[in-house]
């Protein structure tokens, strides 16, 4: 037992060793690990064969021995067959794991499977908080509360032109719903927003805490999507994406950014080397980049 909580610290203080140098900008690993199980989320981002539970066990394992523990987010449809086990099986080696899901298949059962499994967090990605929407929520708060669980909820409304004039007023039904915050969101595809469109993002924004959590990037490039790109050009600074975050797609190959060149597939220890590079590549992007995947 003693040896076990030694492990455990070590871990724990190897991790937010790592944390701290990537946010003084000396970023040697990720502080943070998306699993992408599927193509949830992810139009136009490419993948090959998805991995099977096995595989995937392992490569988590990989990261966990190159890296240390972290927090992870699980990125997946809600009825996914292997969501539920990877939640446990990251659960398990004490990191910290949030699912980022649709409202399609997050019924009761499937939300208290969840919980139990050992989901801390729920990203709810939405087009509008309609009857679907507002179902999934309702499910999620109901077994936070017949569970006593320390259960985070958050609905993020990905901005479009038919969700934006409406925004504001889908805070009040989130507020009413009992979530503990809304993000707006760009879509995945490059789009631009008519006048009255921008107006209802700025109107959206413009409601405050608690239920605002929308990052301060995105904030500030949502009013001005553009359709040649992923987002408005910065004014000043680089990406602080870089270092930060490490996705697996469902295919198990690690990359930062989706909208940059630059995977690696094979064994990360042996492949740092080259995600080091694209990380310095997207450090000099100069977009200001709203999209779901990094948010």
């Amino acid at each position: 037992m003693a040896v076990k909580l030694l492990e455990t610290l070590r871990i724990r203080a190897a991790s937010a060793v790592r944390r701290q140098r990537a946010r003084v900008g000396r970023p040697d690993r990720p502080a943070r690990l998306d699993i992408r199980l599927d193509g949830f989320d992810a139009d136009g981002v490419e993948a090959g064969a998805p991995l099977g539970a096995e595989a995937w066990q392992e490569r988590i394992v990989e990261l966990l021995l190159w890296a240390g523990a972290m927090p992870v987010r699980v990125v997946a449809s809600a009825d996914h067959a292997l969501l539920a086990d990877t939640v446990r099986f990251c659960h398990r080696l004490e990191m910290p794991v949030t699912v980022r899901t649709g409202p399609e298949g997050l019924t009761p059962a499937r939300s208290a499977e969840l919980i139990d499994r050992g989901m801390a967090r729920c990203e709810l990605v939405v087009a509008a908080v309609d009857e679907a929407a507002e179902a999934a929520v309702r499910a999620l708060v109901h077994g936070r509360n017949s569970r006593a669980a320390n259960l985070t909820v958050h609905i993020h409304l990905v901005v479009s032109e038919a969700s934006a004039p409406g925004a504001a007023a889908a805070f009040e039904r989130a507020r009413a719903l009992g979530v503990d915050g809304v993000v707006l969101a760009g879509p995945m595809r490059p789009t631009s927003l008519s006048a009255s469109a921008q107006a209802g993002v700025r109107a959206a924004l413009a409601i405050g805490w608690p239920l605002q959590s929308t990052s301060p990037v995105a904030a500030e490039a949502l009013p001005r999507l553009d359709a040649a790109g992923p987002g408005a050009p910065r004014t000043s600074g680089r990406c602080n994406l870089g270092g930060l975050r490490l996705a697996l797609g469902p295919d198990g190959v690690g990359y930062v950014c989706p909208f940059k060149p630059g995977r690696a597939s094979g064994p990360l220890a042996e492949t740092s080397a080259e995600l080091a590079a694209h990380r310095d590549a997207i450090r000099r992007c100069d977009r200001h980049c709203a999209h779901p995947e990094l948010v």
